[in-house]
């Protein structure tokens, strides 16, 4: 019980001159405006608009008008909150700012404001922390009022101990719809404010039908209403009626919006890829010779001399052989776009897996004029690159990290990252989880991503094992449901855990219905777990490349054969696809640059490219594949 007061002592209030104020209702006169209203009741425009959001559309005579009025006399600024004290904190082992905060219903913001020293270094094991607790205000409700309004739209401001099922009820709407007005939306605190349906309005009906089959879509850069509307089949006006912040604000990279959902999202397949496709052979008009350099680490001097073991060296050495499958790819790239009679220059370069080397390639070529860089593969050697080859804006491409990197503005992160995979599997999970029964089950390394699940999912069961040491079959039957779908999300590296979790689950298939998902299908899944058991799961995995269809009769894969006698591996192909891509886009347009502002998505052989520009840094690709077992031990791609 000391513990819910103190938690609840913690709340902090987003919007707390909500319940500084009392609401009185207008109905608007002719000639009547929003600005001489605002002057009437001694308010800004803007707080008229932001609780009557509909205001903005044109004649207001006749209309309701919800207006906050403060209640002090000396119109404080109750925007800012107090801290009423300090509590001191010991952090633990593997506790971050973002699980301090959220355990204590604060923001990560907050944390550093009253630890300065966070704003410039890491939280560690062992350091105190202060974490503020703040003032809590007497709240009043003020949500009465505010349905006296006649515009079709609502908000509704959350009050304490308020929860989501109870405000569905107050507006005679569903938990769907409710959750489709306000994506992203999932723990309320006090004082925020919710989309909702006026239940008074006579097309109330008509727009609660209407919320039942929206998605939520986060805007990228570079995204205008345009692409957008083509993309979903829908208008402008559309989606400002439902995101009437777009009216204030615009529209920006990084909002998340809510959008019909689009016909052609159907069953389980889900629909919404960034852009269309690009068919790059179509749009060559730059012709002239491209000229690129090629960094990795091959190491090859360790093969000089004549008693040198040269076959036990290649078998031991991992790095040389993905370099050496990933440059025939990008000889296999430049042979098939020189039929296409664009001249190429390759220079090739021996990283040597060394830093020392790196530094001695650069100084050599920091006065090349490259069309585009290919490398190095390390993270701290290709920022390194990037900063030289930046001063004269030239682009380095990394071909294989997926860790996110800090480089320059002429850096492309040609893998989609980590975050990119689960970003992506987590938005299909998101659009599809009406009426399933979600699971979390995460091993201890990625306590991180439980935490970010749990945060996205309030709604999911984290599956607890009652012994540390191994799973039981119990663990798992008291948590699936007989009467929804279970969908599992399963991330771990663990083979014990991931063996015993899907052999359990597919002995319970008849019983139960089940789904498996995982954001990065690790190694015990390709070599330990049966394809029959993923298949009976439908096991659904984030993947880089396609991986599933038969490309033997594709002309890289013809190709490739012919040259080296054996079919590509999957290093191969990406040095293929990725080289292949990069000289395309080249041909395309002026630069790489240019090319990068062709809208939508490109795909080869088994990888595809969406670049966007980051907000600070170079450019990252978010051309992700879900792809799930299917029936009869096929892989199907599902977006």
């Amino acid at each position: 019980m000391k513990k819910n007061c103190l938690f609840f002592l913690l709340i902090l209030l987003v919007s707390l001159q909500t319940f500084a104020q009392s609401f009185e209702t207008h109905k608007v006169k002719s000639g009547e405006n929003i600005s001489s209203i605002a002057k009437k009741y001694n308010v800004s425009e803007q707080s008229i608009y932001k609780y009557n959001p509909d205001a903005k559309k044109g004649n207001l005579t006749g209309v309701v008008l919800v207006i906050p009025v403060s209640s002090s006399s000396d119109n404080r600024n109750y925007e800012k909150q107090s801290v009423l004290n300090f509590k001191e904190y010991k952090v633990k082992r593997k506790e971050t700012l973002y699980s301090i905060a959220k355990a204590n219903d604060i923001s990560v913001g907050d944390l550093k404001k009253y630890n300065t020293y966070l704003y410039d270094e890491e939280l560690g094991k062992g350091d105190v922390i202060r974490i503020p607790v703040f003032s809590k205000n007497d709240t009043i409700n003020i949500n009465n009022s505010v349905q006296n309004s006649s515009f079709e739209n609502l908000k509704h401001i959350v009050m304490p101990q308020e929860g989501k099922m109870a405000i569905a009820r107050k507006y005679g709407m569903t938990m769907a719809q409710l959750n489709a007005l306000n994506p992203g939306v999932t723990d309320l605190k006090p004082g925020q404010v919710l989309n909702v349906i006026n239940p008074q309005n006579k097309d109330s009906k008509a727009a609660q039908n209407a919320g039942e089959n929206f998605i939520s879509y986060t805007v990228k850069p570079k995204e205008n209403y345009y692409r957008l509307t083509k993309q979903f089949n829908t208008t402008k006006d559309t989606l400002i009626k439902y995101n009437p912040i777009l009216a204030e604000e615009g529209l920006e990279a990084g909002m998340t919006i809510k959008i019909p959902k689009p016909q052609t999202m159907l069953n389980d397949t889900l629909s919404v890829s960034a852009s269309k496709k690009i068919k790059l052979e179509e749009l060559i008009t730059n012709r002239r010779r491209k000229k690129i350099a090629v960094m990795l680490p091959f190491s090859l001097r360790q093969f000089e001399g004549d008693s040198i073991d040269k076959e036990a060296l290649l078998k031991d050495d991992r790095v040389l052989r993905v370099s050496l499958d990933f440059y025939s790819g990008v000889v296999t790239a430049i042979d098939s776009v020189e039929k296409l009679r664009i001249p190429i220059s390759a220079k090739v370069f021996d990283t040597e897996k060394s830093g020392a080397k790196v530094d001695e390639i650069l100084r050599q070529l920091e006065y090349d004029n490259f069309d585009a860089v290919i490398g190095p593969v390390l993270s701290k050697n290709v920022e390194k690159a990037s900063r030289l080859f930046n001063r004269n804006n030239i682009p380095v491409l990394s071909p294989l990290i997926d860790a996110e990197l800090n480089g320059e503005a002429n850096l492309l992160q040609t893998r989609p990252s980590k975050l990119m995979m689960e970003k992506a599997l987590i938005t299909y999970i998101d659009s599809l989880k009406e009426g399933k029964n979600l699971l979390i089950l995460a091993d201890e390394k990625h306590d991180y991503l439980k935490s970010k699940l749990v945060y996205t999912f309030p709604e999911a069961t984290v599956v607890q094992q009652a012994k540390e040491e191994y799973m039981q079959t119990s663990d798992l039957v008291k948590v699936l449901s007989k009467e929804k779908e279970n969908w599992l999300i399963l991330e771990s590296e663990d083979l014990e855990l991931i063996s015993n979790a899907t052999s359990y689950l597919n002995a319970m298939v008849p019983e139960y219905k089940i789904r498996i998902f995982t954001s990065d299908k690790s190694k015990p899944y390709e070599d330990e777990i049966s394809n029959e058991y993923l298949s009976n799961l439908q096991f659904t995995y984030a993947s880089v490349a396609k991986e599933c269809e038969d490309f033997e009769n594709n002309a890289f894969v013809k190709n490739y054969k012919s040259d080296y006698g054996i079919l590509p591996n999957k290093f191969a192909t990406r040095g293929f696809d990725l080289t292949y891509d990069l000289l395309l886009r080249l041909a395309a347009a002026e630069n790489l640059y240019k090319a990068l502002e062709l809208e939508g998505m490109t795909e080869q052989v088994e990888n595809k490219f969406s670049y966007h520009k980051k907000m600070i840094g170079g450019y990252y690709n978010d051309a992700v594949y879900l792809i799930k077992y299917d029936e009869g031990l096929t892989l199907k791609v599902i977006n």
